[in-house]
């Protein structure tokens, strides 16, 4: 294993209460991106044994004088490197990890072996994550008497073996007591309910430690989750309506933050159909964001000019739409250079590769039959989305769509725009 390969997400996390007793079985997640796991630079004497999670270290004596012993065990010592934040973690909890491990004086990190059943190895990594909170990252060092004992694992590990671990927490949620759920069974929707709450006070957590790709697996979850749930009444449905507005403007906002506008609009015309776009100015300002990010600038100030009637004074608004209008001019004016020398340029590598990840990870999505594509897009862009949805075998139809805002004269309405919006379907029947 290199040492630029070292950080990794966990696919379904680690429930403690299996830890202790029947073991656990590590599976990663080959799909997360890890870039938010590496370590942010500190000034202290830790900061040169640090890089993403962790460096050898050639002296475990000299290095432990910058640890401190934990409350539970003086087996095992700590250093914080990046706080993290919540509520502390307990044996009902089902954790996340990033981690790599060294012996002492030795260049490549150790293969831990993944069962976590073994009496040698889990009171010190028992009594590691006990102690931390979601986003921290620390160094531990664990004395051999909560590892793998005395005699170790002849020949792969020595005896009397310490070993010093760096961990990234990288989130928590409450384990499921009832066994998994039925989604095909009637009245499921409380409990769907209940995780889906846990899952956005998760995610709301991750997204304050800047973890926004975590935070966007933990809505995406959510979402499935109340899409496939059965309903029992209009009181149900109501429940299911207001966490998937919450839901997607989360999303919209993780979107943007990551970069991904696509994603982002695909979102907000959730938003719309939901009837959480127009009226609310947070959602259109993070719409024209994203907008704006995919040189949509006509449809992006139709929106925030609405946001800004809605939210008057708001400085942000006022400085998103100073920088659209100032990216709209240069655009034209790049566009009109260039028209001088050649022909306009019709779409980017960057468009196809964004688009490619679009579809690719719809397509792989059991979940969801139907997306829906905003109309913003030149007939350049519409025809790559339909030249990848005939090489992914997908549908690809248009749909009249009209957006009405209100004025607060509820006697006058005002058409803010008409618009074609296209649907991608796997199913022609859909």
């Amino acid at each position: 294993m290199s040492a630029d390969k070292l950080s990794f997400m966990l696919e379904s996390g680690l429930d403690l209460r299996e830890v202790v007793t029947t073991g656990s079985i590590l599976h990663i997640n080959q799909e997360f991106d890890d870039d938010d796991l590496k370590a942010e630079e500190n000034n202290d004497d830790l900061t040169p044994q640090v890089d993403v999670l962790g460096k050898p270290v050639p002296n475990f004596s000299t290095f432990s004088e910058k640890l401190e012993a934990i409350k539970e065990t003086e087996y095992v010592k700590k250093k914080i490197i990046i706080e993290g934040g919540g509520l502390p973690l307990h044996e009902g909890c089902t954790v996340s990890i990033a981690y790599s491990g060294y012996w002492e004086n030795q260049q490549e990190p150790f293969d831990v072996e993944v069962d976590l059943n073994d009496n040698g190895l889990l009171p010190g990594l028992q009594f590691a994550l006990k102690t931390m909170l979601v986003g921290e990252t620390s160094v531990f060092l664990c004395s051999y008497k909560v590892m793998y004992g005395e005699m170790g694992v002849p020949p792969r590990i020595k005896p009397k073996a310490d070993c010093v671990f760096y961990i990234k927490l990288i989130k928590s949620t409450l384990t499921p007591k009832q066994g998994k759920i039925n989604f095909s069974e009637s009245n499921m929707f409380e409990r769907v309910n209940h995780e889906v709450k846990l899952l956005i006070v998760s995610g709301t957590s991750l997204f304050k430690t800047n973890n926004y790709y975590a935070a966007i697996q933990l809505f995406k979850r959510a979402v499935n989750m109340l899409h496939r749930c059965r309903l029992a009444d209009e009181k149900e449905e109501a429940v299911q309506e207001k966490l998937l507005k919450k839901l997607y403007i989360n999303l919209v906002v993780c979107y943007n933050k990551v970069k991904k506008p696509l994603l982002a609009c695909t979102a907000c015309n959730e938003l719309n159909r939901l009837g959480s776009l127009w009226n609310n100015p947070k959602v259109l300002f993070q719409n024209a964001k994203s907008l704006r990010m995919i040189k949509s600038y006509a449809e992006a100030q139709v929106r925030l000019k609405k946001a800004m009637k809605l939210q008057p004074g708001n400085d942000e608004m006022k400085a998103e739409y100073a920088l659209l209008m100032k990216q709209w001019q240069d655009s034209e004016e790049a566009r009109k250079c260039i028209e001088v020398i050649q022909p306009p340029a019709t779409i980017t590598d960057e468009f196809k590769r964004e688009v490619d990840d679009l579809i690719r990870n719809f397509k792989s999505n059991d979940e969801e039959d139907t997306l829906t594509i905003p109309s913003c897009f030149n007939s350049d862009e519409i025809a790559y989305f339909k030249e990848v949805c005939i090489r992914e075998n997908l549908f690809f139809n248009k749909r009249l769509s009209t957006e009405t805002t209100y004025h607060e004269n509820a006697e006058t309405s005002e058409a803010c725009s008409e618009s074609s919006d296209y649907v991608l379907q796997k199913s022609e029947t859909r």
